[in-house]
């Protein structure tokens, strides 16, 4: 297991401890095409119950979607994915002012749209790749995600950790230079982000963990009943959640410390789990 020293995610209301433990951030998709539960969120009045379920679970931080990033995807214009975000973002803040919010879009409007909102992480799966996000970043100071997105790369298996390691230290330099602390700055190795999308990327992307743990700063763990163990053990979505709970548990160990997940209750569990043994498995 990768040893974590005083290792922390930070932002503008929160300082959560890494060393201490592993933290869940749960995904609340808005769209109706989600991979998983696009629909499932289909009233503010649900979205605001399963928050203060969750909340009991042990899920520190809320992930807020309006647009699905599938495999071929249709996009949506910014309007109507903010559309889909507005009425409950100001919903979750009513109820819930000291709770932690991420976005997750690649759209430069509905970015700068969140941040003036109180939104306080950015999730990109493009990696903040543009002049106008590192300014919005400058700007807002938000704390962020980065992903390695493989569709935007020619990806090979004997290069594709190279890669992904000079993507993330260009990415992290680049915040750092418009204000970001290493603290500030969650990497995503992006499973299930592939021209290829192949169980050998996966694999290598999932296990190059403990080598972008290295980096000194968060390790996001996303894998949530993805295409990995489909083509694994041939499941389909309703049956992912136990290979997703193993493969997360050996993330863990290699260093991921930020579980991006839809089962919450059942993470809690694989942490609390974890955090029994770590000791003896360092």
């Amino acid at each position: 297991m990768t040893k974590q020293v005083d290792h922390h995610f930070t932002g503008s209301n929160f300082d959560f401890n890494l060393t201490k433990s592993p933290i869940i951030y749960s995904i609340l998709n808005l769209t109706p095409d989600s991979f998983y539960d696009g629909g499932v969120n289909s009233s503010v009045g649900k979205v605001l119950d399963r928050i203060e379920t969750e909340i009991g679970y042990g899920a520190s931080i809320f992930e807020l979607g309006g647009k699905s990033s599938k495999p071929h995807f249709d996009d949506i214009s910014a309007d109507e994915e903010w559309g889909r975000i507005e009425p409950y973002l100001t919903a979750i803040q009513r109820k819930f002012p000291k709770i932690v919010l991420a976005l997750d879009s690649n759209t430069n409007e509905v970015i700068e749209r969140g941040l003036k909102s109180g939104i306080q992480i950015i999730n990109d799966i493009d990696g903040f790749n543009s002049n106008k996000k590192l300014q919005l970043v400058q700007q807002y100071h938000p704390s962020v995600v980065i992903m390695f997105n493989g569709r935007n790369f020619d990806e090979q298996p004997d290069t594709l950790v190279k890669t992904m390691t000079d993507f993330f230290q260009d990415s992290i330099k680049r915040l750092q230079e418009v204000g970001l602390r290493k603290s500030e700055i969650v990497i995503d190795p992006g499973v299930g982000f592939s021209n290829h999308n192949t169980l050998e990327f996966d694999t290598i992307k999932m296990k190059a963990t403990k080598r972008f743990a290295s980096f000194n700063t968060p390790v996001m763990i996303a894998i949530s009943r993805k295409s990995f163990a489909k083509r694994l053990f041939d499941l389909e979505l309703s049956d992912r959640l136990i290979p997703t709970l193993l493969f997360e548990s050996f993330m863990i160990q290699l260093g991921g410390r930020v579980i991006r997940v839809h089962d919450v209750k059942e993470t809690k569990q694989l942490i609390d789990t974890f955090n029994l043994f770590k000791d003896e498995l360092s």
